[in-house]
């Protein structure tokens, strides 16, 4: 007699685990949420590394016009934002310090437009995944160089005031800048003794560069470790200085470069504190 099979059973249906991701913000929509082109092409530009443009032989194609598909880099939009990012800053200092001396402005405007703050701002926004560069400088990480960053920034600035012109350049900037302005307000800065914002004001105002910082060595015991920083106008070493942490150095090195380059010995006053030196770091 043979068996009676008994149908197989069914086994309830299984989902399948939902796969997808948490939704991630996509840089290019957190700028579209402060600002959208009416010709990206000015954004492809603004985005675009010099680095990038020289591996394809772009860089004798400038144009006035963004539609020509090159200024081959953002070099030249990097020149233009950094003219109206300060003088939007500038407005804006004069409109909320009006007590405040033109020298003091100044001071507290390139505490505001220093390069890693700019850099920092730059990430916020999410440029370091727009950003176009070269196969050299992804392989040594350029997209998180403070420098090439706080370029890129300033691009973005010069492309919308291309774009839109100053009005709508100074909103933007108005609103990234929020921030800093708010702690400008809340923080009482000595710029007197804020020896890297006063060597920065100089070379902008004297080289039309920003200084950059270098950590040169470290010495001493674990537990009373010191810092030699070395500070660098381009290419050329200005001077090195010493500190118990790399924000002392900084400054100390800032201090000797304005010895340096105006001949004028600068006193060394009440060690900085890191509150008093947030601007500048």
């Amino acid at each position: 007699m043979s068996e009676e099979k008994m149908p197989a059973e069914k086994k309830p249906d299984q989902k399948k685990p939902d796969q997808k991701k948490p939704d991630q913000k996509k840089p290019e929509l957190i700028l579209a949420e402060i600002y959208t082109f009416t010709n990206p092409n000015w954004l492809e530009v603004a985005m675009t590394h010099k680095s990038y443009a020289n591996e394809r032989g772009a860089t004798d194609r400038r144009a006035a016009e963004p539609t020509d598909v090159g200024l081959a880099d953002n070099e030249r939009l990097e020149f233009l934002g950094d003219s109206v990012l300060s003088a939007s800053l500038s407005a804006r200092l004069m409109r909320e310090f009006q007590a405040e001396s033109e020298g003091s402005l100044s001071k507290r405007r390139a505490s505001l437009v220093n390069e890693e703050r700019l850099a920092g701002i730059a990430l916020r926004l999410g440029l370091h995944d727009m950003l176009k560069l070269g196969k050299g400088e992804v392989k040594t990480g350029g997209s998180s160089k403070p420098r090439i960053l706080a370029c890129g920034l300033e691009a973005l600035i010069g492309a919308i005031f291309l774009d839109s012109g100053f009005a709508e350049a100074d909103r933007v900037i108005s609103y990234l800048f929020e921030d800093e302005m708010r702690s400008l307000h809340a923080t009482v800065v000595d710029f007197e003794r804020d020896y890297k914002t006063r060597f920065q004001e100089w070379t902008h105002g004297n080289r039309g560069t920003t200084p950059v910082y270098s950590l040169v060595d470290e010495f001493g015991p674990a537990h009373n470790r010191g810092f030699r920083v070395a500070v660098f106008l381009g290419e050329t070493e200005i001077a090195r200085g010493e500190g118990k942490s790399k924000k002392a150095a900084e400054q100390d090195a800032a201090r000797l470069a304005l010895e340096q380059v105006t001949a004028v010995p600068v006193q060394v006053e009440v060690t900085v504190t890191e509150s008093q030196t947030e601007g500048a770091n």
